[in-house]
């Protein structure tokens, strides 16, 4: 490593930068499919939670909640939006697990959950509107950085 110019700071070569960076991206995604999966799980253990004989929606909000948040972090650590599909297939895969009956015949997600059911429609749902909202934000930032940001042209004069 090169000592770099006035501040002082430490310069990487671009081969040690390029290997820090697969470094960045890769571990981005295995934490990403880690939490996604993690998730999952705690959120499919609170979808029959009750309080007072009443169905609390803990897990759907934290579908709402923590999805979107996922896909964000998985992007924003490998610049790829389609590496946000690992998290979010990871995800679905344990929910349809989940709402499947085991050997013995149990459920977690157990028969006439509407929590359940509606965090299994809403989870993957959450996933690709973070995904689509990504991809509006990278069109707008285009849009600002493109060509059409120049200096303006001159236009016709409306009558």
């Amino acid at each position: 490593m090169a000592v770099g110019g006035e501040t002082g700071r430490q310069q990487m070569s671009p081969e040690v930068e390029k290997q820090v960076d697969i470094l960045i991206v890769v571990t981005g995604l295995i934490v990403g499919t880690l939490l996604a999966a993690v998730l999952a799980l705690i959120e499919a253990f609170y979808s029959p939670l009750r309080i007072g004989g009443v169905r609390v929606p803990v897990s759907l909000v934290m579908a709402l909640v923590t999805n979107p948040l996922l896909v964000w972090f998985v992007i924003s650590t490998t610049r790829r939006r389609l590496a946000a599909l690992l998290p979010a297939a990871v995800w679905c895969v344990i929910w349809f697990v989940a709402a499947g009956r085991t050997s013995e015949g149990d459920l977690v997600i157990t028969q006439n959950n509407w929590v359940g059911l509606l965090t299994l429609f809403a989870g993957p749902l959450a996933f690709a509107v973070g995904i689509y909202i990504s991809t509006l934000r990278q069109r707008v930032a285009a849009s600002h950085n493109g060509p059409a940001a120049g200096p303006p042209t001159a236009s016709r004069p409306t009558r």
